[in-house]
C-alpha cells in the first residue's frame, strides 16, 4: 500500500518521542478486525506502528497501552518480542492512540512456502517447527510476576470463564445460525479439566504471528500480542496444534499453510518438544484444540457480522461465511462429536 506523509501534530509527537526529525511516513501492512499494524518510516529508520480497529468489538481486546505495558514488561526477559518504543494516549493528537514499537530488521513472516535461502537446510520445516514451540516455551515459562504482570489477567477460574465469555460474544452479534457451535459449548463445559499453574498466553499463537530471518530458520519475534493475559497456557498450545498439519476440511486454510508442505513434521513432535520444555502434562491436548478452535470461531464470526454490516471490508472477511462453521466442524471432530 501506498506510503501517506503524516500530520504535523503527529509528525512532531513522533519526532518529540523518538529523537527522529522526519519526515514521517506511514504505510499500512495489516488491518481488519485486529489491531491495526503499520510501517512507520522516517529517513533510514523504520518503526511499527500499532492502533486499534475502527469498528473494535471490545476496548479491552484492542488496548494498545495494555500491548505496550506487555512488551515493556518482557524487554529483558527470554520471550522473543518486539522492543516498544512510546505510547500516545493522548486524545489531543491524530490517530491516538497507538504504540510505536521497533520493526525487527532481516525478519520476514512465512504463511504459505519457505523463504529461498530456507531450501538449502535439510531440515528446514523441522527446525522451524522447532522454533516456533521453543518461543511459546519462552513465553509459558517467564516469570511474569517478578515482570510487574501480577495484575496483567484474572488466571483464577480461567478455563471455567472461557466458554460462557466467548458464547455471550456470539450472542451478542449473531446475525446467523450455527448448531455446533452450542454443541461444542456444551461438550467444553462438560469435560473441562482441571487447569495447572497459570502462566502468560500469548492468546493468539501460531506460526503466522512470528517473524523468521529471511536467511536461516530462527525465529527472531513473536507479535501481535493484543489478546494476551494470564491463564492456562495449554489453550495457547491448542491452537498452534490445531493450525499445524493436514485438515481434511480446514477453516481459515492460510494459517501455517507451510506445516502442510511435504517434510513438515507432524503435531506429536510439536507436542513432544513442548510437553519436555515445559513440563506440563498434555494428555488433554484435544480440549485445549476444541476450546481454542471454539474461541476462534466466536472472534471471527464476529468480524463477519461486521463484515455483513458493511463495517468491514478485508479480503478475508467474505470467506469466514464458511470458515467458521469449517473451524466449528473441527472443533467438533477434536471433540470427537458426530455431525
Amino acid at each position: 500500500m501506498t506510503a501517506t506523509a503524516l500530520d504535523r501534530p503527529v509528525a512532531d509527537w513522533l519526532t518529540g518521542h523518538t529523537g527522529r526529525p522526519g519526515p514521517w511516513e506511514l504505510r499500512r501492512l495489516t488491518g481488519g478486525n485486529s489491531n491495526e499494524t503499520c510501517l512507520l518510516t522516517c529517513a533510514d529508520t523504520e518503526y511499527v506502528l500499532r492502533r486499534p480497529p475502527r469498528h473494535a468489538l471490545s476496548a479491552s481486546a484492542h488496548s494498545v497501552a495494555r500491548e505496550h505495558r506487555l512488551l515493556a514488561a518482557l524487554e529483558h526477559t527470554a520471550v522473543a518480542a518486539p522492543r516498544p518504543v512510546a505510547l500516545c494516549d493522548d486524545a489531543g493528537v491524530p490517530m491516538a492512540p497507538f504504540l510505536v514499537m521497533e520493526h525487527v530488521p532481516g525478519a520476514v513472516s512465512i504463511t504459505s512456502e519457505l523463504p529461498e535461502a530456507y531450501r538449502g537446510h535439510p531440515d528446514a520445516l523441522t527446525r522451524l517447527a522447532d522454533e516456533v514451540v521453543d518461543a511459546l516455551a519462552a513465553i509459558h515459562l517467564a516469570d511474569w510476576r517478578a515482570a510487574g504482570l501480577g495484575d496483567f489477567g484474572r488466571p483464577a477460574n480461567f478455563l471455567e470463564r472461557q466458554v460462557p465469555r466467548w458464547y455471550r460474544q456470539w450472542e451478542g452479534i449473531a446475525r446467523r445460525p450455527l448448531p455446533m457451535l452450542p454443541r461444542v459449548a456444551r461438550w467444553l463445559e462438560e469435560n473441562r479439566p482441571d487447569e495447572g499453574p497459570p502462566a502468560l498466553l500469548h492468546g493468539d499463537f501460531h506460526l503466522d504471528n512470528c517473524l523468521f530471518s529471511v536467511d536461516e530458520p530462527r525465529l527472531l519475534a513473536v507479535i501481535d500480542w493484543e489478546l494476551a493475559t494470564i491463564g492456562d497456557p495449554l489453550l495457547d498450545l491448542g491452537l498452534l496444534l490445531a493450525f499445524w498439519g493436514e485438515r481434511p476440511r480446514p477453516g481459515m486454510p492460510a494459517i501455517q499453510a507451510v506445516s502442510r508442505v511435504p517434510g513438515a513434521p507432524a503435531r506429536e513432535h510439536l507436542l513432544a518438544r513442548y510437553r519436555d520444555a515445559v513440563g506440563r502434562p498434555v494428555e488433554n491436548i484435544g480440549y485445549y484444540v476444541c476450546l481454542a478452535l471454539f474461541k476462534l470461531a466466536a472472534i471471527v464470526e464476529a468480524a463477519y457480522s461486521q463484515y455483513l454490516a458493511g463495517e468491514l471490508d478485508t479480503p478475508y472477511a467474505a470467506a469466514l461465511e464458511h470458515d467458521v462453521p469449517a473451524l466449528l466442524d473441527e472443533a467438533a471432530a477434536a471433540a470427537g462429536l458426530g455431525a
